[in-house]
């Protein structure tokens, strides 16, 4: 999966499908290339790749991750509990939580570290020209914009 992409895994995957419903990918029907349909019958949209338990819907606007077991078999093919409408909101309302998370985090004075949790350095400045000014241990340098993320604990390169 490309870095640049937002996948939405876990709050889709709560409201897909029922547990009692739910069924292992192969049983219901998807596959790389597959339609999927909403809940009404709707397209929402193929299948554009799977890795492990995670598949990959693309919407034509969005592309969004959901756990295997969001899916069900249904009479035309895979469904889950989405329309593409429901879909498409869920991952922009996703990005934005996920771009207000990184505003709030990228101020000066915040501690930054690489995404498997080691100490980078300090965000010194916000650039004008859009890059962020990080204070290393052995030096400064900046970074674009788009090669940090945010989480709970504070700001991190992808």
């Amino acid at each position: 999966m490309k870095l640049g992409r937002l996948f939405v895994v876990a709050g889709l995957a709560l409201a897909a499908a029922p547990p009692a419903l739910a069924q292992s990918i192969a049983e219901a029907g998807v596959a790389v290339g597959v339609m999927v349909y909403g809940p009404q019958g709707n397209e929402v949209g193929p299948v554009e790749n799977i890795q492990g338990d995670v598949v990959v819907i693309n919407t034509g606007g969005n592309s969004a991750a959901l756990a295997g077991s969001s899916f069900v078999k249904g009479p035309k093919g895979p469904v889950i509990g989405y329309t593409q409408a429901q879909l498409d909101e869920a991952v922009e309302g996703a990005k934005r939580a996920a771009q207000a998370k990184l505003d709030a985090a990228l101020v000066p004075g915040a501690a930054l570290r690489s995404s498997d949790g080691v100490a980078v350095g300090t965000i010194k400045a916000l650039n004008e020209d859009g890059t962020i000014l990080i204070e290393g241990t052995s030096q400064t340098f900046a970074l674009a914009r788009d090669a940090f993320a945010a989480d709970d604990t504070g700001p991190m390169l992808r």
